[in-house]
């Protein structure tokens, strides 16, 4: 892997003290942990996430740009802390669009990309209902770097001009449809839910 395309995620520089990695952040000195540990590479996002995030070191971001990769990292650990529920779904996101984005600038994105991204997802082999649900998150992450000044308000704003798939004019494979559940198995279930949960349920088969 050439050098340039490791360090490509990067907005902090790593410097060597003996045999461990360290930053300089203001001028202060940083010990990240041993060299080419997993400690000290979980050492130093936690550290970029930071710099990306709090508005009192802003000034490294204006030293360089962005890149998707540094961008992709830092949500992803905001994502394992706060929305783990589609955490799994934003690592597909950040798997496809550091295969084809990796190294850009994240400000340099625009409608085009994105439509390439969406085609990506596609030949990903994801249903076309799952693709629509990859773009949502897409736009997720770009609104979250919008509000943190990490990604410019307009590379947002040409994430949201990407229409949905539309069944029957995309090649991409529908979901099989969920038949209803039959009548004497939820009638066998029913004694065994909780009070909310047996009342929501009688609600529902009201409404159908």
């Amino acid at each position: 892997m050439k050098k340039a395309e490791k360090n490509s995620h990067r907005i902090l520089k790593v410097c060597k003290d003996r045999d461990y990695d360290c930053v300089y952040l203001n001028k202060k000195k940083i010990i990240l942990g041993r060299s080419g540990t997993p400690e000290a590479e979980a050492a130093f996002v936690k550290l970029q996430v930071q710099v990306l995030t709090d508005p009192a070191l802003s000034f490294l971001n204006a030293q360089q740009q962005v890149t998707v990769d540094a961008f992709c990292l830092a949500y992803l650990e905001y994502a394992k802390e706060y929305d783990r529920s589609h955490y799994y779904s934003f690592k597909t996101v950040v798997e496809i669009l550091l295969k084809n984005f990796s190294g850009q600038s994240i400000d340099s994105l625009n409608s085009k990309h994105f439509l390439i991204l969406q085609d990506k997802f596609v030949e990903h082999g994801a249903s076309r209902q799952y693709c629509n649900m990859l773009m949502v998150l897409v736009r997720m992450m770009l609104k979250w770097g919008a509000l943190r000044k990490i990604v410019s308000a307009q590379v947002y704003g040409e994430a949201k001009l990407i229409p949905p798939l539309r069944k029957g004019k995309t090649l991409a494979h529908e979901n099989p449809s969920r038949k209803a559940v039959p009548d004497e198995v939820i009638n066998r279930t029913i004694p065994h839910l909780l009070p909310t949960i047996r009342d929501m349920v009688q609600v529902q088969r009201r409404q159908v």
